[in-house]
């Protein structure tokens, strides 16, 4: 590694330890409520919310549930009892994680000379861009997956591994990789056949490779015993709940979601080209291991009803190497031109890329994640006494808005969180709680109107974007926006 290739890696990291602290929260609901919400109620902490369903029915595996609450035991040893620094030891985990993925994966595609032309830009956005920041302090089953699955996949293909260790831990961490997220096993179904066709290893290699990864589905079943106090194999579960009985079919996207999502959702201009460029790659390439890695588990997403976008997030680290081979191939048949355009363009792509890249960093960085879970960190534990109730507006009574806030894995004194449909019901709670200090919660529009016209004295107390960003009120857009907003009530 070159000196200059160290800065890279040494500003990366500071440019990912600055996220990790401020980027507090969950960036989808199952990130908290399949992971923390699960290790809260197994730390007894009083529940608030009921659990998901997914517990009852052991569709989940319990290895992140078991990390955070190895985590937050730990840190109680040690005399930290704030759930938001336990938070950041899990974020900053999923960094150092990701990063040595990251480290190891550089080293064999360095190795390959596959991409030397662009690879600076490689090393790049495989680095900075904002989305691969973003997943990969995410304590999230998708971060966890990507990174596992990219580090055994750099062991593989590595020239440095000795011979036993090289195989079981590529199989141990082929095997970690599916536990935090089933569907990474078509990502692992695409290696195997890439191995089997291609590569063709010995018997006694595929016998530790596979011992390797019967380690970790025992370890899996072990944590599961754990978790659901009782013999239960997940990932059967899961796959019985949705695959066969269809669980989620009623949530069914088009076709040309991935496709469209894909190109306005990660680092435009530059991603528009991405779902085209890896058609051409296969196409290019169709031997090479990232072929047969990356179409089953793209073609399985496509096909599958219920799609989102975190779903193909394990692929993102291979997007840059996908990008820079096919573009080298389509440069070369193209050098017949006395000026060849199409490399002009696409330089022009890359720059422009590259400038808007840089404010999305600086959001992902400085802002919350979940603005409920920032809500908790940077409100209610400051402003909220342990004798508070806090008050959601919630129209229709359908739970849904207090649910957001019912965050039990924060709420460690246990704040009672009520349902009100509308202001009036605000001076009913405060003859019926007179002893208690009451908060009211709303991210709709005019509810602060709402208390003056109801002749309720109340005090703005906090709102859930910073203040640095609400005082950037171009066009007047924090009258328009729905921020969530706490009021004390007087």
């Amino acid at each position: 590694m070159t000196i200059a290739e160290k800065y890279w890696f040494v500003g990366a990291f500071l440019v990912y330890f600055i996220a990790a602290w401020f980027s507090v929260g969950h960036y989808h609901d199952d990130e908290y409520y399949q992971i923390l919400d699960f290790a809260a109620y197994k730390l007894g902490f009083q529940m608030q919310n009921s659990l998901m369903w997914e517990h009852e029915s052991a569709v989940r595996s319990g290895l992140q549930p078991f990390i955070a609450f190895i985590v937050a035991k730990l840190s109680m040893f040690a005399n930290v009892t704030s759930p938001f620094i336990w938070a950041f030891y899990l974020r900053l985990l999923t960094l150092i994680v990701s990063f040595l993925a990251l480290f190891a994966f550089f080293k064999v595609i360095k190795e390959e000379n596959s991409v030397d032309r662009y690879f600076p830009w490689v090393l790049f956005f495989l680095l900075f861009s904002w989305i691969q920041i973003f997943v990969n302090i995410r304590f999230s089953s998708e971060g966890w997956s990507s990174s596992l699955f990219l580090l055994s996949y750099a062991i593989y293909f590595s020239n440095q591994s000795s011979y036993v260790k090289k195989y079981f831990f590529v199989g141990l961490f082929l095997g970690l990789a599916f536990l935090f997220r089933f569907q990474t096993g078509f990502l692992i179904l695409g290696l195997g056949l890439w191995i089997i066709f291609h590569r063709k290893e010995t018997i006694r290699e595929y016998i530790i490779l596979s011992l390797g990864f019967m380690c970790a589905i025992l370890l899996g079943l072990i944590v599961d015993y754990w978790f659901y106090e009782k013999f239960t194999i997940s990932f059967l579960n899961y796959f019985s709940w949705h695959i066969i009985d269809g669980s989620i079919d009623h949530i069914v996207e088009p076709w040309w979601f991935y496709t469209y999502y894909s190109m306005v959702q990660l680092v435009p201009p530059i991603t528009f080209l991405v779902p085209f460029t890896i058609l051409i790659f296969w196409f290019l390439f169709p031997r090479h291991p990232i072929t047969w890695i990356t179409i089953p588990f793209i073609l399985f997403h496509h096909y599958f009803g219920h799609k989102e976008m975190r779903y193909l997030f394990p692929i993102l680290p291979f997007i840059p190497i996908i990008f820079s081979m096919a573009i080298i191939k389509l440069i070369n048949y193209f050098e017949f031109l006395k000026k060849n355009m199409f490399e002009n363009f696409l330089k022009f792509l890359l720059c422009i890329s590259f400038l808007l890249n840089i404010p999305l960093v600086f959001l992902t960085i400085s802002l919350p994640a979940s603005k409920e879970v920032a809500l908790w960190q940077n409100c209610f534990s400051e402003h909220m006494p342990d004798n508070s109730i806090l008050l959601v507006y919630d129209p229709d009574n359908s739970g849904s808005s207090t649910g957001e806030l019912e965050l039990d894995f924060y709420n460690q004194r246990n704040i009672p969180i009520l349902s009100v449909k509308d202001e009036t019901e605000i001076s009913k709670k405060l003859i019926e709680f007179p002893d208690r200090k009451l908060f009211y919660a709303s991210r709709k529009k005019g509810r602060a109107s709402m208390l003056v016209i109801n002749e309720i004295k109340s005090e703005l107390v906090c709102q859930a974007l910073p203040d640095w960003l609400l005082k950037i009120n171009i066009n007047n857009w924090t009258s328009r926006a729905s921020i969530w907003q706490i009021w004390g009530i007087k």
